[in-house]
């Protein structure tokens, strides 16, 4: 995530070693107006009717898939009949969603038995289902009002918007690479590729952190926040990556398979720390992007912050520097950096757009309000000492040895074998981007 607009003259950070881990004063940052009473009370009221629909719609899906799995159709049939066809992307992108489902629904009612039994106790009445229902809430509210939004809205704003716009994009295609094995694996790349910039420049721009803030502001990682996407973000998305699949030539018919795969594995690996406690997946964590690797992703500690872009394969976050490996010493918390009540659905959906409104409106001059919109978050005239990078930066210098990642010692051996100085104990080595991750 990216660092969210900061008042300058409040910022009280420095580094705080006490207590469990490494942690970190938050700043004191602006926040979008309150809502009203009236309000908060709407809100309420929709995310009970979000949560009853879409809850029974999940449960009687995923009963009718299990009961149509012992007569031989259902999942089984959804695994079993790619294979026969020989669409083994197929068979495997439905294990994924097999296990997605599954775990989904486990999270959700294993953490509401969870609040039951810790409220179990107490005086019956209004302050005990108020209890309950701020709980409920912090964790979900979100995830489902959300999802209701994307189910309401037209499709053709949405997902649909890849293949509407494929046609047009197809006709700058200057050349098209076959679909040998090995053009499979150079269009797998150039798709990580796409998704990487589009990740990157989602944090690292103002004005599309405003679109991509709704889905690292849940303060609770776990798998309903995948759900959790500003409608419009899928614009920008589907812009990136079509113009760089077809620049690069990669053929049409590796799209859906590519879009499957990256789908039903970005929504794994936001599995919570209660459901799967390490996340690194043992050797996979050398391959693949794990759910560890996207909990440092969604973390907000000035190590952890605008890391690990890659959905899948590590290799352009090693490539450019954006690759951190989670640390023991530092806790992994969740969540924007800005004060914001994750239960205020309107803030949480739309306060970064009031936010840069309300700095652009009160810039001085033309250039400054086009800088607030292109700038990182965190970025003001007078100072870039809020931003991301910034505060990387600053935390590294006091824990070098954080920042010391595999391709530290990658390029360490390099300039050895070159006959470059080696490195020092604890230096980082510069990147094109940002500092090493």
């Amino acid at each position: 995530m990216a660092i969210a607009f900061y008042m300058e003259e409040n910022y009280t950070s420095k580094f705080d070693n006490s207590g469990e881990g490494l942690a970190f004063r938050q700043p004191i940052m602006a926040t979008a107006r309150k809502p009203d009473e009236n309000l908060r009370v709407t809100e309420n009221v929709i995310f009970i009717f979000a949560f009853g629909f879409i809850m029974y719609k999940l449960l009687a899906e995923y009963g009718l898939y299990v009961y149509d799995s012992i007569k031989g159709k259902g999942y089984i049939g959804a695994i079993i009949d790619p294979f026969i066809s020989r669409q083994y992307y197929m068979s495997i992108v439905s294990v994924i969603v097999i296990l997605n489902t599954t775990l989904v629904l486990w999270e959700i009612l294993s953490f509401i038995i969870q609040v039951l039994k810790q409220e179990r106790n107490s005086a019956p009445g209004y302050n005990k289902y108020k209890a309950i229902f701020k709980k409920v809430s912090e964790n979900y509210k979100s995830s489902f009002l959300a999802l209701l939004v994307i189910e309401l809205l037209p499709k053709l704003i949405l997902f649909h918007t890849f293949w509407i716009w494929l046609p047009h994009f197809l006709k700058l295609q200057l050349f098209t690479i076959n679909l040998t094995w090995y053009s499979w694996a150079y269009g797998y790349l150039c798709w990580e590729f796409s998704s990487w910039l589009f990740h990157f420049t989602s944090h690292r721009v103002r004005v599309l952190w405003c679109l991509h803030a709704p889905h690292h502001s849940p303060t609770d990682l776990n798998m309903t926040v995948n759900w959790v996407h500003f409608f419009a973000e899928s614009y920008y998305s589907t812009f990136v990556r079509l113009v760089i699949l077809t620049l690069l030539g990669v053929n049409p018919a590796m799209f859906l398979p590519m879009i499957l795969i990256d789908s039903a594995w970005g929504i794994f690996i936001h599995v919570s720390e209660r459901t799967v406690k390490n996340g690194r997946l043992g050797s996979l964590h050398h391959l693949i992007i794990t759910p560890a690797h996207h909990r440092v992703h969604h973390a907000k500690s000035p190590l952890y912050v605008d890391t690990n872009f890659a959905n899948v394969l590590p290799l352009w976050d090693w490539l450019f520097g954006t690759l951190q490996p989670i640390k023991e010493e530092v806790k992994t918390e969740y969540g924007v950096t800005r004060d914001l009540d994750v239960t205020n659905f309107s803030d949480l959906y739309f306060g970064e757009i009031f936010l840069l409104w309300r700095d652009i409106k009160n810039a001085d001059g033309i250039s400054n309000k086009l800088l607030y919109i292109i700038m990182p978050p965190g970025w003001t005239p007078a100072s870039k000492a809020n931003t991301a990078s910034a505060l990387r930066s600053d935390f590294l210098k006091e824990n070098p040895g954080l920042g010391t990642t595999s391709r530290n010692r990658f390029l360490a051996a390099i300039r050895s074998a070159f006959g470059a100085a080696k490195m020092k104990e604890g230096e980082v080595a510069p990147v094109l981007i940002s500092e090493e991750r």
